[in-house]
């Protein structure tokens, strides 16, 4: 412990550099594919967020969040060089995933002593998922440094009730609501857990406002084409993925391709496309994906319960059938393990039945989880619990040894 406890912050930033260079080096994508590159293009050509074509005619997007594809879209208009835009985007990850290391600290030093919080820091700086997210073009990077600001501004908020931190909670809420759709749910749940320990109304609904003022454009824009208050309608196409008679933990990839994965949909979908590139097109077919969803489990409730608890498992631990390509790797698998295992029992030993910035911690974890295993479990996904299991784990680190 002694050797671990001399790393300042400084060498682990060291090492969250080097790592991630040689992780953009080696694994680095070379092109934005599958939906980003849809809806990079479309933006590019038709100045329309557009994930699906009917007819050959993009058709208004309400499938995907937005934030990800916007953030593409600015930093190509200003490099359209294909080649250097890629490594625009990926350093400006790197610079992400710096921010994200500096945040990770902040929040552990909420919690712990410094030498268990330089410990942490360490843990999620050289996480394997987490240094490779840095070369993918994916929403990951994003994802962790607002989840990090979110964490930092509530566990910031649970001691005293703010402004500013009020206003960068509200602010890093709203952002990730428009990065992910579903992520409102856990906005509600945070908010009302902050209440029950601040009780104060005026500021609590202050928070709602300025959250919702940030994603008040695009509901605006949603509403204006779709006639729905939301920000995303995507619940069908990803019950249905991860709830039909060929879904695994994963799901069954079908993008583009529903109704040769799935032929039972095959005549409604047939017969949308019929009525050609209507507006309301993600919104009718994404309603009849979702009843499908519902029919199936209907039909096998069993079957799709056994499975939820199979993704339960998955995202705690480990999937035993994974397709993933390196899924078994030591190098990813070894470590997940471990923070999982930590992490349960961390949840064990700082439970206490009170309204405490650990037991908001737990019920995050277990709410997501929760959640998310209705639809399917990709790897990347605990990538959203990192800085939740290293917390947790931590306690377990403290419980150890107290006076580190």
């Amino acid at each position: 412990m002694k050797i671990i406890s001399k790393f300042q912050l400084p060498l682990i930033f060291f090492i969250a550099v080097i790592t991630r260079l040689f992780a953009l080096y080696y694994f680095r994508d070379i092109e934005v594919a599958n939906e980003w590159g849809i809806l990079l293009e479309n933006l590019e050509k038709n100045r329309m967020l557009s994930v699906h074509s009917v007819q050959g005619v993009p058709v208004p997007n309400i499938f995907m969040p937005p934030l990800y594809p916007i953030f593409l879209y600015c930093v190509k208009f200003f490099f359209q060089n294909i080649d250097l835009f890629l490594w625009v985007i990926q350093y400006i990850q790197l610079l992400f995933a710096l921010i994200s290391v500096y945040l990770t600290y902040k929040i552990l030093s909420k919690l712990f002593s410094n030498n268990i919080s330089l410990i942490g820091t360490l843990i999620f700086t050289i996480f394997p998922l987490n240094v490779f997210a840095v070369s993918q073009i994916s929403s990951s990077t994003l994802q962790i440094l607002l989840l990090n600001l979110f964490l930092f501004s509530y566990l910031s908020l649970f001691k005293k009730l703010t402004y500013k931190y009020i206003l960068i909670f509200s602010f890093s809420a709203g952002l990730l609501i428009l990065l992910r759709g579903e992520f409102f749910i856990f906005v509600l749940l945070s908010v009302f857990y902050l209440y029950l320990k601040q009780k104060n109304f005026i500021k609590i609904i202050l928070i709602c406002l300025i959250c919702l003022l940030t994603i008040s454009p695009y509901i605006y824009r949603n509403y204006n084409i779709f006639g729905v208050i939301t920000i995303t309608k995507s619940s069908g196409y990803n019950l249905l993925k991860g709830n039909n008679p060929r879904a695994k933990v994963e799901g069954t990839p079908m993008f583009l391709g529903i109704q040769n994965v799935i032929p039972e949909v095959k005549t409604e979908l047939n017969e949308l496309v019929s009525r050609g590139p209507i507006q309301n097109y993600d919104l009718i077919q994404d309603k009849i994906l979702f009843n499908q969803a519902i029919k199936f489990i209907k039909e096998d409730p069993y079957n799709y319960i056994k499975l939820y608890f199979k993704k339960v498992i998955s995202f705690a631990l480990i999937d035993l059938e994974a397709d993933y390509k390196n899924y078994y790797s030591p190098l990813h698998i070894i470590p997940k393990i471990i923070l999982g295992i930590t992490t349960i029992i961390g949840i064990i030993l700082s439970f206490r039945f009170k309204i405490s910035a650990l037991n908001y911690i737990s019920l995050y974890y277990f709410s997501n989880i929760g959640l998310f295993s209705i639809f399917f479990i990709l790897p990347r996904y605990s990538l959203s619990l990192l800085i939740i299991q290293v917390i947790l784990s931590l306690t377990l680190l403290k419980k150890i040894k107290p006076n580190l």
